[in-house]
Formats: C-alpha cells, sequence, structure tokens
C-alpha cells in the first residue's frame, strides 16, 4: 500500500466538514480533484470511507476508525520536519534517483554547491531507467529524481534542466552492428526511422549500459544509439549522417509536501540552477 501524504490530508478536511464541496472550498481545489483524492484512498484500502449523500457525506466505520490514525500520521509527519529546524548541524541523508549516464553528467554541477552549504549531509544515489526512477519518486522511496523525459503525474512537480538529442553514433568504418538498449523508448523511436540513416546493419549487440554502448562504438564494432552527452566523452565517435533523432527533456522530479524544509529546498534550488 502506498498512501499519499495529500490524501490523507483530504481526507481530514472532508471528515471535519462533512461536504466536499465546502472543503474543496478550504483546500483550493475542484471538486472533482478532491472526489477524486478520495477514490484513490478508497481504492488503496479495498473499501469505502465515506458514504455519499444529497446533502453530504458520513464516515464508514472504518472511515471513523482511520480518522484518529490520519491524524496522529499528519501530526508525526510535521514533527518528523523539525529534524531540519537546524540546517548548521543537520547530518541528514536524502536520495536522488538517476540513471548512471545522467548521474556522470549532472551531478557535479550541483553537488558541489550543496556540500559548500551544508557539508555534514549525505546522498544516497539509486540508479535506473529514468521511469524506474519516478516512479520510487511518487512512492516516497527517493526523495528526488533527476530522469528523461518523465511523464506528468498528479503528485509530481517537474522542472526541466536541459536537453539532449539521441541518435546514432560511430567510429570510422564501423561493422554492421547496431548497438542499444533495447528498454529505452528512444530506441524503439529510431529503429522505427532506421531506414533514413541509409546505414547498412547486420544483427545488434544489445546492452543496459550506455557507457558500454558509447565505448563499443567508439571501437569500431558498430553503430551506438547514444544521447549526445554521452556520445560526447568519446573522440572517436561521430553523428551518422541523416540518422533519425529523439529529442530528450532533461528534468528534475519530486513531491512538493516532502520538501517543506530549509535543506531541501536548498537542494530544489542547487539542482534547478545548475547548468545541466
Amino acid at each position: 500500500m502506498s498512501l499519499a501524504l495529500d490524501d490523507i490530508k483530504n481526507f481530514i478536511t472532508v471528515t471535519e466538514t462533512l461536504n466536499v464541496t465546502r472543503a474543496s472550498e478550504i483546500l483550493g481545489m475542484t471538486q472533482p480533484a478532491l472526489s477524486y483524492s478520495l477514490k484513490r484512498l478508497e481504492r488503496e484500502f479495498g473499501t469505502e470511507l465515506f458514504v455519499r449523500m444529497k446533502n453530504g457525506v458520513q464516515l464508514t466505520k472504518t472511515g471513523s476508525e482511520f480518522y484518529g490514525r490520519a491524524k496522529k500520521l499528519i501530526l508525526l509527519w510535521e514533527d518528523s520536519q523539525k529534524i531540519f529546524s537546524d540546517d548548521s548541524n543537520s547530518q541528514a541523508e536524502f536520495s536522488i534517483g538517476m540513471h548512471p549516464s545522467v548521474a556522470l553528467y549532472s551531478l557535479d554541477k550541483f553537488l558541489p554547491s550543496i556540500f559548500s552549504s551544508y557539508p555534514n549531509i549525505s546522498f544516497k544515489l539509486v540508479h535506473g531507467l529514468s521511469r524506474e526512477m519516478v516512479n520510487k519518486v511518487i512512492s516516497w522511496e527517493i526523495d528526488f529524481a533527476v530522469v528523461i523525459n518523465p511523464i506528468m503525474h498528479p503528485d509530481l512537480v517537474i522542472k526541466e534542466l536541459g536537453k539532449d538529442v539521441v541518435t546514432l553514433f560511430a567510429a570510422k568504418k564501423p561493422l554492421p552492428k547496431l548497438i542499444f538498449d533495447p528498454a529505452l523508448a528512444q530506441s524503439v523511436f529510431i529503429l522505427k526511422n532506421l531506414s533514413k540513416a541509409k546505414v547498412k546493419v547486420e544483427g545488434h549487440i544489445h546492452s543496459g549500459n550506455l557507457e558500454v554502448i558509447a565505448k563499443l562504438a567508439s571501437q569500431g564494432l558498430g553503430y551506438g544509439l547514444l544521447p549526445s552527452r554521452v556520445a560526447a566523452n568519446y573522440p572517436k565517435l561521430n553523428l551518422v549522417p541523416n540518422a533519425p533523432k529523439f529529442n530528450d527533456k532533461i528534468c528534475l522530479v519530486y513531491r512538493k509536501e516532502k520538501h517543506n524544509n530549509t535543506i531541501s529546498r536548498k537542494i530544489l534550488d542547487a539542482i534547478r540552477e545548475a547548468s545541466i
């Protein structure tokens, strides 16, 4: 079960007003959005929390029992935020998710700035595909993520940090092999439009590591399907003429409600201001 903090806060407001319309006004959100939030919470529990009536709502037995626990949960969350009140002595650990290749060209752009202000804090780096990192932010498993082409989600704040282009790169006289990661959405697009490149391809080499793909392509073992930022680290690689291109957006994603403290805001500012 993965409960959203905003859904719980919305539940508490509706419980205390017993009126969805009034609660939506207090919360500053539309009534359909609030209703969806309540239904999402009920799906997590697998049962109804409210009985809907013409003039308002009433708590079910489950809803009544959850209300007390929900209040305690919110109070515990607010109390936990006090951990970050002493900025100078904080030794908190934050988790950042990103693809390993993204980590190689982005971490050095913002970590020094953060450590200069808060030398005692620590970071846990979590690596994987961008969609996996987004899901970990949504499910509260990690604090932030720097990802490629995130899909909009109601629980996420998404800030664009930079751009990249995915296309084909090769050294001189490459073998007729296509070297790529089949798990990437960019690969699917490039493969569908490969005829535009007018290159001879006979077979492939699959790898989930972009650095391995770039290294093999730079050694002439085939055409590497790569982001430009990764290919730029290998001088022997050149753009393949007329190759299809996929435009990437590099973005910061996080849950707003998880970062209501000075240190988190400093981290967010440092990442947003970095030249990635």
